[in-house]
C-alpha cells in the first residue's frame, strides 16, 4: 500500500479536483489554487478511502 508520505502525481491531484470540485483550466487562477489548497494531498487520499 502506497504511503501517506508518497506525494500524489499531478495528473492524479488534476483528475480528483476535476471530478469533486469542479476544478478546470478554465477557472481563475485564484479559483483553481482555492480548490487545490482546499484538497491536498492528504485529504485527496482520505476522501478516497471514504469512496470519493
Amino acid at each position: 500500500m502506497e504511503s501517506d508520505e508518497t506525494p500524489l502525481t499531478q495528473a492524479q491531484r488534476e483528475d480528483f479536483w476535476r471530478r469533486e470540485a469542479g476544478w478546470s483550466l478554465d477557472l481563475s487562477e485564484a479559483e483553481r489554487q482555492r480548490i487545490e489548497q482546499k484538497w491536498p494531498d492528504r485529504a485527496i487520499r482520505m476522501a478516497e478511502s471514504f469512496g470519493y
